[in-house]
């Protein structure tokens, strides 16, 4: 056991999207490699827009892919609570320290004013209106009733850090404004309430995407104020879709539920998100969870934005369901078939050996569990439709010679099978078209047409 800690942070204002999904993966497969923690933390101070349901989606998510976190929310832990909200006696804790040693100020700033001089949300430096106003003065005016802010002093300095994944990076400190620590109603900020928790539940590593890199500087000055130790940060690229833009809806599903409702196995998604942005040895791209424990190395991880390709994601899904056993597929595939109307609870309990039987037989027909339902649809109608307008249909109707001849001569051959069986049936076939000098589209098509329509 090392110990190497590490944590996924989301905050609860939506579904888990595929972004977040990889941070999560890459941070849990690291941990896993080293034989370290993996932390599930909630950022939940957005009061707002965090929600209940958010938070349960996300716990959903997770454990459908598979990343058991060590500590967190339901599992609990020697470093919670696990929940923002529930740590604000923290947060007030370090800030009145903060405070004390003058590394930061009441703001007595109008709500305007704080928006106009917020870098966090305007992108322009706050001017240090409050900078001058003493302590002992402050708490005069706190005790007069007057609203404050708390806001942190940036250093004027070069802030430097070596990112795991890209190297040397600098900013400088002078371009920053003082920035909002705990704001006037005492919620916490994102870039204080982080480093009180990372550093409060002992984090060594803190990877992340890359659009996090702006606010590491912020956070370094912090942990250089308080005088907490320092984690090492690694930035991971972003997602793009295929046209080179940020992955978004209009490229297709980006929440990690819609995937699993739309037929995705979780261990196929995993071994695709682990592909985006990490490169493993030689050319090998199907890992099991347990083999991507092992080969995963943040050594391998690129600089550059990965690419989310659907069609290579289904073609993944695909070779994941043709390695599963029957039975482990029939469950996987069980939940759609019975949503489409196909079986029952109860019926899927009572013929479960007949539901293998037809799982068998289509199992290398789909690479999506949504397919798997219009697959097995023929084995539970007694009747069909001729496709008539079909011109390969209406071709071997119309031609009755062709299809009589087929037809005939299989039922023989299958009639004098001593015990049916596939390979029976393949060997009539086969013979089929010898004796009769067909081609094999000849044999096949005019079965297919009196079997399936």
């Amino acid at each position: 056991m090392s110990d190497i800690r590490v944590r996924f942070a989301p905050s609860p204002t939506g579904y888990l999207h595929v972004g977040g999904a990889r941070t999560a993966l890459f941070n849990y497969l690291f941990a896993k490699n080293t034989g370290g923690k993996f932390i599930l933390r909630i950022e939940d101070t957005d009061l707002a827009r965090s929600t209940d349901e958010s938070i349960n989606a996300i716990l959903r998510s997770m454990k459908w892919l598979g990343l058991e976190w060590d500590e967190g929310p339901e599992t609990g832990g020697a470093f919670g609570p696990y929940f923002q909200t529930e740590r604000l006696d923290t947060y007030n804790k370090y800030a009145a320290q903060m405070l004390e040693s003058g590394h930061a100020y009441y703001c007595f700033c109008s709500q305007q004013e704080k928006k106009e001089g917020d870098e966090a949300q305007q992108g322009s430096k706050y001017p240090g209106t409050c900078r001058s106003v003493s302590l002992a003065e402050a708490r005069k005016r706190l005790a007069a009733g007057e609203k404050a802010a708390v806001r942190f002093k940036m250093p004027d300095s070069e802030i430097k850090f070596k990112d795991i994944v890209r190297g040397e990076v600098s900013f400088d400190g002078s371009l920053f404004g003082d920035m909002v620590i705990i704001r006037q109603d005492g919620v916490p900020t994102y870039n204080y309430a982080v480093v009180i928790d990372d550093a409060l539940m002992q984090i060594t590593h803190v990877l992340r995407g890359d659009d996090h890199i702006s606010n590491t500087p912020k956070q370094i000055a912090i942990y250089e104020a308080i005088g907490f130790k320092m984690p090492e940060f690694g930035h991971i690229s972003m997602i793009l879709g295929p046209d080179g833009s940020r992955l978004s809806k209009r490229h297709g599903a980006t929440s990690v539920e819609e995937y699993n409702k739309n037929g995705i196995l979780p261990g196929a998604f995993v071994n695709y998100l682990a592909l985006l942005g990490w490169a493993p040895e030689g050319d090998r791209e199907i890992f099991s969870k347990e083999e991507l424990m092992t080969e995963f190395s943040l050594s391998r991880v690129s600089k550059s934005p990965a690419i989310f390709d659907s069609t290579k994601l289904k073609w993944m899904n695909g070779m994941y369901i043709r390695s599963l056993s029957d039975e482990a597929l029939l469950d996987a595939a069980l939940p759609f078939m019975i949503s489409a109307g196909l079986v029952n609870g109860e019926e899927a309990k009572d013929k479960r050996e007949w539901l293998l039987k037809i799982i068998k037989t289509i199992k290398s027909s789909f690479d999506l569990l949504t397919d798997a339902p219009a697959r097995a649809a023929l084995f539970f109608r007694e009747d069909y439709e001729i496709k008539k307008d079909d011109p390969e249909v209406a071709r071997y109707i119309e031609n009755k010679d062709i299809t009589a001849k087929v037809i005939e001569f299989i039922t023989d051959e299958i009639n004098s099978m001593p015990e049916y069986n596939p390979a029976g049936v393949k060997a009539a076939i086969k013979k089929a078209q010898k004796t009769l000098g067909f081609s094999g589209h000849d044999v096949f098509m005019p079965l297919r047409v009196s079997l399936t329509g």
